[in-house]
């Protein structure tokens, strides 16, 4: 059998780089992927935010923008009462009327 079997059918592996070495290496690496996680959390945190501001934003907007489009109807009816008014006026005036033109 070769040297490198154990008992059970499992093969030790010999490694060449000293622990502390392996240590250091995974502890950074383990470092590292905790940073990330970390600023990908905050990422996701400031782009949820950034959502819930626009979406408030948008809905302030259009209901503004409602409310405006509303009142711009409400004036055009009561212009066109007054120019059919106006017209009407014209209409029954008598041609003597100095103010007439």
């Amino acid at each position: 059998m070769d040297a490198a079997c154990q008992e059970g059918g499992k093969a030790q592996k010999n490694y060449t780089t000293p622990r502390w070495v392996q240590v250091w290496f995974l502890g950074r690496s383990r470092d590292r992927w905790k940073q990330k996680y970390k600023n990908l959390k905050v990422e996701s945190k400031r782009l949820q935010n950034r959502v819930a501001d626009v979406t408030k934003s948008r809905a302030k907007w259009r209901k503004e923008t409602e409310q405006l489009n509303q009142r711009v109807q409400e004036l055009e009816t009561q212009n066109a009462a007054l120019q059919e008014q106006a017209a009407a006026l014209k209409k029954d005036r008598p041609a003597s009327d100095p103010r007439r033109r």
